[in-house]
Formats: structure tokens, sequence, C-alpha cells
């Protein structure tokens, strides 16, 4: 973080750019995820169906999982894309003969969600660990992952 005064006006640093990633200032990047997950709490709080309510967390965990993708932080992003399809499977169960299951819009966002998260981790082994230790995810990220 950089400070410069130029006579009466001073000015700090916030972002840069290094080798074609963006790079936030630390406290800009603290305050902005603080903000992200503030959000992702008062999705979780909502008082409607667990479908919406499972929704709209989801779809706040992808939005930090961008932003993290936006600045470069690849794992972060890999483990907020993951919260995006884990907050998929709380919303209702519904039967489907010999199985319950989350709804239809649901189970599509989190194989969506999952394979944005495999697709995070390219080859990065150690990325790909992240995914690949959650049981939820082992069949999903085997399937999606770049070999």
């Amino acid at each position: 973080m950089k400070t410069m005064q130029t006579g009466k006006a001073n000015y700090r640093l916030a972002a840069r750019l290094r080798e074609n990633e963006f790079w936030l200032a630390s406290d800009v990047r603290k305050a902005v995820e603080d903000e992200h997950l503030r959000a992702v709490r008062r999705a979780e709080g909502l008082r409607c169906l667990a479908d919406r309510r499972a929704f709209a967390e989801s779809v706040e965990w992808e939005r930090l999982g961008d932003f993290f993708l936006r600045i470069g932080s690849r794992t972060s992003a890999v483990r907020a894309y993951r919260d995006a399809a884990l907050a998929c499977l709380d919303g209702d169960y519904y039967d489907h003969g010999a199985e319950m299951l989350p709804c239809r819009f649901l189970r599509l966002r989190y194989l969506r969600m999952a394979e944005t998260a495999a697709a995070c981790c390219g080859s990065d082994a150690r990325l790909r660990a992240l995914l690949a230790d959650d049981s939820l995810f082992r069949e999903e990220y085997l399937r999606f992952a770049p070999v």
C-alpha cells in the first residue's frame, strides 16, 4: 500500500495490475469480501421457502467467487464456488421415486457450480484437492475436471 502526497491532496494506491492479474490492496479486498459475506448471511436468514433461500445463498456465494476470480485469487474462488454448490443442497427435498432429491433448478445449479469450481482448478493439483477431498464433489469433480 502506497500513499503519495502531492500538494494538499493525499492519494492511496488501492489496486494494481501484475502480469495481467488485478491486485487489490488488502484492506480494500477485505472490505469487499466482508460485504459479500454479509450478503450471504442475509440470504441465509431470508424468511421464505427453503428452495428460494438456498438459491439466494448460492447466488451470493457465486458473486463472491466471481469477485475472487477477478482479483486473481483462484483458491478463494474455488472455495466460494464450492460453497455456492453446497448451498443448493440446503433447499427442500422432494420424492422422486426411489430417492429424495432437491428440486430440479437447484440440482442444475449445483451441477453448474460444481463445474465452475472444477474449471477454476485447471491443472493445479493443490486446487483440485479442495474438491477431490469432498465426497459431494468427488463424482462431479471427476466428470468435469480437465485431465
